[in-house]
């Protein structure tokens, strides 16, 4: 029987991949040694990891089972919050495309919204940088998808825009309906037209894809099934969750981070969006869905560097100043903090930039 059209992909992911690492100028002891000193000491059970500058490792296994396969370079991780990274990015091409104004009251594009009939003032902007005064409580997870949205909907803020950061997860899935309502596509749809067939990434998905044999199995977030999304709020709606909660493996990471890091497919304006920083104050800083506070950036990279991570334990970052961007995925079991920590370090010495 002849290879399906998914299979096919697959296999020149692959293939794409291992032709890369052979390419490269071989692994770096310092990486490769890191890398197993965190495996042995629990922080990951597996991970894959690679840069523009350098080779693609992989170490530990894909499950937690004691006969699990070893990590593969096309095993597929829940990326949890690097996903906000891709609706950020959906949003960006609709602003650089002027589909989008993102220093409009957001409810201009989700008219659902209570604050609609108010004067707020919270702009698509503040979303982006977790800056319009909602903070992360989830009150609106519910089984029940119209309830789920009534709730989201009448979610209000607690404090004034602009005051402080807040990480709220419900400001990315405000700005993935906007995705959805200014397309008419949902936002997996959205996401396979606009962004991820034009870099060539066709191993990423905004859905569960349980019995995938390349799927990683995740510990956090309650350990869900393999391949089933880890994040509570995307398991609870039965459709592609702005916050998060999509599946991929380092290859399609790469492209995606990489082409931020060349600029070679989409209008300047996308680019000057997503690098520009828009909120600093108290410690942190943030551009447009992305962190660029001098404590997550790795050891050597620029102040103009932009990361995201993700809670079941990944990092992606670009440096466009120094021309740096890697992919850390790893299925965390270790402190959340000390993971974060290892995958800058690792990005650090897999640019060459040293220790960290």
């Amino acid at each position: 029987m002849g290879m399906t059209r998914r299979e096919f992909l697959a296999a020149g992911s692959a293939a794409l991949l291992a032709g890369r690492s052979r390419a490269a100028s071989g692994e770096d002891a310092d990486v490769r040694r890191a890398l197993d000193g965190y495996l042995s000491a629990g922080l990951f059970g597996g991970i894959v990891c690679t840069s523009t500058a350098g080779a693609l490792y992989a170490g530990g296994k894909q499950t937690l089972a004691a006969d699990s396969p070893a990590m593969a370079s096309d095993s597929l991780f829940d990326l949890a919050s690097i996903g906000k990274t891709q609706t950020a990015a959906l949003c960006a091409l609709l602003a650089a495309q002027g589909r989008l104004d993102v220093d409009a009251p957001f409810t201009e594009y989700v008219t659902e919204h209570v604050l609609a009939k108010e004067n707020h003032g919270i702009t698509v902007r503040d979303l982006a940088t977790h800056t319009g005064g909602f903070d992360n409580s989830k009150p609106y997870i519910f089984p029940d998808a119209n309830e789920f949205n009534r709730r989201l909907y009448q979610k209000r803020p607690v404090r004034p825009r602009g005051e402080k950061y807040d990480y709220a997860c419900s400001n990315m899935i405000y700005l993935g309906r906007i995705v959805e309502n200014l397309t008419g596509l949902d936002l997996e749809t959205a996401a396979m037209r606009m962004l991820w067939e034009p870099l060539g990434m066709r191993d990423t998905f905004w859905h569960n894809i349980p019995g995938n044999v390349r799927a990683v199995e995740t510990e956090q977030n309650g350990h869900p099934p393999i391949g089933v999304k880890g994040d509570e709020q995307a398991r609870a709606y039965p459709g592609a969750m702005g916050n998060g909660a999509a599946f991929s493996c380092v290859g399609d990471m790469l492209k995606f981070v990489d082409d931020l890091r060349t600029r070679d497919r989409f209008p300047k304006a996308y680019y000057d969006l997503l690098f520009t920083c828009c909120y600093e104050k108290d410690g942190a800083r943030r551009s447009f869905g992305w962190d660029m506070c001098a404590a997550r950036r790795p050891a050597g990279w620029s102040e103009a560097t932009v990361c995201h991570g993700g809670y079941t334990g990944n990092t992606i970052a670009v440096d466009p100043v120094n021309g740096f961007a890697g992919v850390v995925l790893t299925n965390r079991t270790g402190d959340r903090l000390k993971a974060y920590a290892g995958h800058g370090r690792l990005l650090s010495l897999m640019s060459g930039c040293g220790e960290g």
